[in-house]
């Protein structure tokens, strides 16, 4: 997720309290996360700050020179990843608009959510907790020892005379472990599958494996998709959707466990019986 997505997803969260709305139906808390403004909105902009100032250098990495180029060898290439070498590079560029479009869809998914009543009433912890799930998922990206910044893996594209010289050459290439697309579109895939799952505790076991199940296919054929389009490896696309189920599934998970694990409540109840009446203290911990 961009950082300009990022920013104006805050400033609008800001700007709510600046129209006079009272800061506790703001900041209500779910009874389902613990959720704190006070450090999850400088955690999200200081890690969307971290990850796109990584991202842009690993974008400006060295260019690829022809003689690395011809000394390429596709049978250095495990058999598992070689079939991104046997691609059609004439359908490259459509794989790459039919793989945004997954892209999107899985970045913008979870604020669908908002189409229903149950999951509004906690639309700031929702919101805050997909940021930071994406915000983890960029850093894992940008400073995972699996991620481009300590692996430098060439493209497909890379491998093939057929695609433009200057594409080839381009130090962008360098950066194919892991794929961003995927991570990025799996965490919204996996995050929308695991809010679903915590508002409908009725679910049996086989509906919740119906629903993780339906946010790992769209996010596995976006995968498959950037293999096609010549940008990644299979194993590049199938780190990319485990970081993203990491991320989408497990921020949530965390928030869920503190509210769990710090749960406190004292409640008074008035007693009447026998002519007499008085009150009950019941400590919830």
């Amino acid at each position: 997720m961009s950082v300009r997505l990022l920013l104006a997803l805050l400033l609008a969260t800001a700007g709510l309290a600046g129209q006079g709305l009272r800061l506790d139906s703001i900041f209500r808390s779910s009874e389902r996360y613990a959720v704190n403004p006070l450090v999850s909105l400088p955690a999200v902009a200081l890690g969307a700050y971290a990850s796109q100032e990584r991202l842009l250098s690993l974008q400006d990495k060295p260019r690829i020179s022809q003689e690395t180029l011809d000394a390429l060898n596709p049978d250095d290439v495990n058999g598992f990843d070689r079939v991104a070498l046997r691609i059609n590079a004439d359908r490259a560029k459509a794989a790459v608009i039919r793989s945004d479009y997954f892209f999107n869809t899985g970045q913008w998914l979870p604020f669908g959510l908002f189409l229903w009543k149950k999951y509004r009433r906690d639309w700031f912890d929702i919101t805050m907790m997909y940021l930071e799930a994406q915000v983890t998922q960029g850093l894992f990206y940008g400073y995972a020892p699996f991620g481009p910044t300590a692996v430098d893996r060439f493209r497909p594209r890379a491998y093939f005379a057929d695609f433009p010289i200057d594409d080839r050459q381009d130090g962008n290439q360098r950066n194919s472990m892991f794929s961003g697309h995927v991570s990025t579109m799996s965490t919204g895939f996996y995050f929308f599958a695991r809010m679903v799952d915590d508002y409908n505790p009725q679910f049996s076991g086989t509906q919740r494996a119906l629903l993780y199940a339906g946010a790992t296919v769209p996010a596995l054929y976006g995968g498959w998709l950037r293999v096609r389009s010549g940008k990644h490896f299979p194993s590049d696309a199938l780190v990319g959707l485990g970081v993203g189920a990491l991320s989408g599934i497990g921020i949530p998970s965390v928030h869920k466990w503190w509210k769990q694990r710090h749960r406190s409540r004292l409640t008074v109840n008035p007693v009447y019986g026998g002519g007499a009446g008085g009150l009950t203290l019941v400590l919830r911990y």
